[in-house]
């Protein structure tokens, strides 16, 4: 006998709130040090590994952008403190870091892509005079203050974001 499936329509409210929280949950698992370390190596992570992994033409097209020019940049702390990065991998930064905020099985905690995702915008914006997000001024602004509020984070991604908002003719709030 075939019997109907369950559906997340026919779960009780209290059960759907309960799905819905999941993610905010999921960003108290971790501590400020935990944190720190997952930003550390993410910092430090191979380009090719993370924005390459979803296939392989993709993999070979970060490959290809992160070593044209002799550029060698191999890992997001390359990519987002280099002088002079390459738009396209800019926005597959941001679309990696979109990715994992969008999913609630990512291997990246939350807050730390959040900081990557606000980090590829700030140096869209301040090193390549670009912008690779729909975001209002005011809602990256708001992104980027928060990323600078996360004590976890290392000083060159300080800098990293503060072009962002120095892009955007703002100043860091006083702490």
């Amino acid at each position: 006998m075939n019997r109907p499936q369950p559906s997340i329509l026919d779960a009780p409210p209290a059960g759907i709130r309960s799905l819905l929280n999941d993610t905010a949950a999921e960003d108290q698992l971790w501590s400020d040090s935990d944190l720190q370390d997952v930003f550390a190596h993410q910092w430090k992570a191979p380009l090719a590994m993370d924005l390459g992994g979803l296939d392989d033409a993709f993999a070979q097209r970060v490959e290809m952008l992160a070593s044209s020019k002799n550029l060698l940049l191999r890992s997001f702390g390359d990519l987002l403190t280099h002088e002079r990065p390459p738009l396209p991998l800019l926005k597959l930064t941001k679309e990696f870091a979109k990715r994992c905020l969008n999913s609630p099985h990512s291997v990246v905690p939350h807050d730390v892509a959040r900081v990557l995702y606000f980090a590829s915008i700030a140096v869209a914006l301040g090193r390549c005079r670009r912008r690779i997000s729909t975001l209002s001024d005011d809602s990256i602004v708001d992104g980027i203050r928060w990323a600078l509020s996360r004590e976890w984070l290392a000083p060159e991604a300080c800098d990293v974001l503060r072009s962002g908002l120095e892009a955007l003719g703002r100043e860091e709030e006083p702490s």
